[in-house]
């Protein structure tokens, strides 16, 4: 945990001793009354918090905020359900890496029993894109939903409005302008396909799907296709659905001028 991440800005807060913060807090860091740590809220203030009192049920904690974190990457992820396990792993170390956005799907190809699992039914991804966050050290969290079939998940990867980006692929300029159009990649291992390393970025944001283990039919595809989504590769190895989420979005990252 790199930072501490807080439910609201407000100045004055308090977490229950049962709290995995807290419990951070006392057991691992040893703070005591008067020590302070580094802190952030969910709205992208950053600062740090002191410890006041530790109760017999609660701690308190004071909030003092120095600036803002950095803004999450224009990069927003439509990936078909996997094993709620994997997919675990997938929003953790993609909010680590500062996805901005992460759309789950069902597939056709794919398991659909995964989608009534606790974790996507409970929203329990919420939790592992806030520990993802900790370890980065940015309180911002992607957002994060689940869509029933291709054709939503296509218009909620498009209209999530975390953040606003320009038209350029400049990391510093992102942020400052709504844009109308975005660079939109379908990862399919399609031997005619382009690398996804020699693909042009034009337009930010950069929507990128990917598909479960057993990839995309044809029908799928050509919905993809219709929606003005560019195929690209990753290669000629058979990846995990996992294994391609890391290496395309690290890929994209690199080429954006984040890596």
């Amino acid at each position: 945990m790199n930072i501490l991440i807080l439910d609201s800005s407000s100045e004055t807060q308090f977490l229950s001793l049962k709290d995995r913060r807290t419990q951070h807090i006392i057991e691992v860091l040893k703070k005591e009354v008067g020590g302070r740590m580094r802190a952030g809220s969910l709205n992208g203030l950053v600062g740090w918090a002191i410890l006041e009192s530790i109760g017999n049920t609660e701690i308190e904690l004071r909030f003092v905020a120095e600036g803002t974190a950095p803004p999450l990457r224009p990069l927003r992820i439509l990936i078909g359900t996997v094993r709620p396990i994997q997919a675990a792993r997938i929003v953790k170390e993609l909010a680590i890496l500062g996805v901005e956005s992460i759309v789950f799907l069902p597939t056709e190809l794919g398991e659909k029993s995964y989608t009534q699992s606790h974790f996507y039914q409970q929203k329990e991804y919420l939790a592992y894109a806030r520990e993802g966050a900790e370890q980065s050290g940015n309180p911002r969290l992607p957002e994060i939903g689940l869509a029933w079939s291709l054709d939503r998940a296509l218009i909620k990867a498009e209209r999530f409005e975390s953040m606003d980006h320009t038209n350029t692929i400049n990391p510093e300029s992102a942020g400052e302008a709504k844009i109308n159009k975005c660079t939109k990649l379908l990862c399919h291992p399609d031997p005619y396909a382009k690398l996804l390393s020699e693909i042009i970025l034009s337009e930010l944001p950069v929507i990128l799907a990917i598909g479960t283990e057993r990839g995309w039919t044809k029908h799928e595809i050509d919905i993809f296709l219709n929606a003005g989504y560019i195929p690209c590769s990753l290669g000629d190895r058979i990846l995990k659905t996992e294994t391609a989420a890391f290496a395309a979005v690290s890929i994209l990252l690199s080429r954006l001028g984040y890596m």
